[in-house]
């Protein structure tokens, strides 16, 4: 069973039981938001079979399938699941939408089991490695989790334990991140419900990206992918209806997105080890222009070369992720708005550099091939560009692993991945695996 339909199920689950922690019984959103599990679920069991959704290891599987990008995007739902021992749920296809409610309440932390009886099981089996197809994420996958827990960590707690960060950093460094085209790959998951974690390890991914394509040694890799990890630190102060805010900012909120950069400074700097505090000055510089403009007032003050890489980085993730206040837009839009503020917003020489690694069709991309195939771009290097098939020309849903090799010349569209259905971040095992084979 497709992925796309497990992670609409996964989505609504999140989303329902983020409601019910804020909003009383009887509210429409709260009402709209189990409406949506209910027919998420009813999609899942359409056969008349029942939908059998596990934890095997570090992922989440739909009846033998593993759902790698939902594991990721979805990680905190699969930790809450494994603290509560959760193995399995079995979803009847007859599932109500109050059974589904109780899911959501006790996934949440809300309740400490189903009644009995009911449409929605837990652990009423369980599961064995030998029943699924284990496929072990990848290690880029991996750190990805590593990541998204430590930044919770210092939400909870308000602490800075800059080892774990470095330690996450190191994973990058380490396994997939070393081939650009996977790590831009999975700089394209999002969650909108924890949108500065994914942001903030986007960026790290994207800054570590551009550090490699112009030559920095390790170490310098390492306190670059510290200070873009961290760059962002300071909004966990930030009151969260103005990050989610879907209209015009108050006078107030503004303010207090504006005071971030030095909410961030001042929590690395009584975290920091001899060598580290770089990460503080990017956390303090990354909305400060080039040309003196920008928040906080640092006029005459030059931003840090890290900064200045978070910089581009953190306004390309932005714009291709969507926000509450805007959809998100295509990477070569995003690009030619980089292009734009080249030498007034962003350093000119580190937006050529970015342009340079990133290609015209970067990895991540969906386009429509002239003869009508959809493609998601996984390399771009030299003259060769090669993406895998997600619709044929008829428009049909292709297996998702063929791989193909076409020139600039035959795109006849950029796409979002809301045209399309399809998640590039959830390609990368196939990236994976074709560079095994290739081998």
């Amino acid at each position: 069973m497709s992925e796309l339909l497990a992670r609409d199920f996964f989505r609504a689950l999140f989303h329902t039981g983020r409601r019910m922690t804020q909003n009383p019984v009887g509210d429409p959103a709260l009402d709209w938001a189990v409406g949506a599990l209910h027919d998420a679920a009813e999609v899942l069991t359409a056969s008349g079979e029942e939908a059998v959704i596990s934890v095997v290891g570090d992922a989440f599987y739909l009846g033998r399938d593993v759902l790698a990008n939902t594991s990721t995007e979805f990680d905190s739902l699969l930790q809450a699941m494994k603290q509560r021992r959760i193995e399995t749920i079995t979803i009847r296809p007859e599932a109500t939408a109050s059974d589904l409610a109780d899911l959501a309440t006790l996934v949440a932390g809300w309740s400490d089991d189903l009644p009995a009886g009911g449409t929605v099981l837990l652990n009423e089996r369980s599961v064995s490695m030998a029943e699924v197809d284990v496929q072990p994420l990848s290690t880029l996958r991996r750190a990805y989790s590593e990541s998204l827990d430590a930044l919770r960590g210092v939400s909870r707690s308000r602490t800075l334990h800059l080892v774990e960060v470095l330690d996450v950093v190191d994973a990058f460094l380490d396994g997939a991140a070393a081939d650009p085209g996977s790590s831009l790959l999975m700089a394209t998951v999002h969650n909108h419900d924890e949108l500065t974690y994914y942001h903030s390890i986007n960026v790290c991914l994207l800054a570590l990206s551009l550090g490699r394509f112009i030559g920095m040694d390790r170490d310098r890799l390492r306190m670059l992918g510290l200070s873009a990890m961290l760059h962002d630190v300071g909004r966990v102060v930030v009151d969260e209806a103005a990050l989610h805010n879907k209209g015009r900012l108050s006078n107030e909120e503004w303010a207090q997105v504006r005071l971030h950069p030095q909410e961030g400074t001042l929590a690395i700097l009584s975290a920091t080890g001899p060598g580290q505090e770089v990460a503080a000055a990017v956390a303090l510089e990354h909305h400060v222009r080039v040309d003196g403009g920008g928040y906080p007032d640092l006029r005459g003050r030059r931003p840090h070369l890290y900064s200045r890489i978070v910089a581009v980085a953190d306004t390309y993730e932005a714009v291709t992720a969507h926000r509450p206040y805007r959809p998100a837009r295509t990477p070569s839009k995003a690009l030619r708005l980089l292009l734009e503020g080249a030498g007034t917003v962003h350093d000119a020489d580190v937006v050529r550099l970015f342009i340079g690694m990133m290609g015209t069709h970067p990895p991540g991309s969906l386009l429509r091939l002239e003869g009508g195939e959809v493609v998601v771009v996984v390399t771009t290097e030299g003259a060769g560009r090669r993406g895998i098939v997600v619709r044929e020309g008829d428009g049909s849903i292709a297996p998702g692993d063929r791989i193909i090799e076409f020139a600039a010349d035959e795109v006849a569209a950029h796409l979002l991945p809301s045209d399309v259905g399809v998640d590039p971040g959830s390609l990368l095992e196939v990236v994976e695996r074709h560079r095994a084979t290739a081998v």
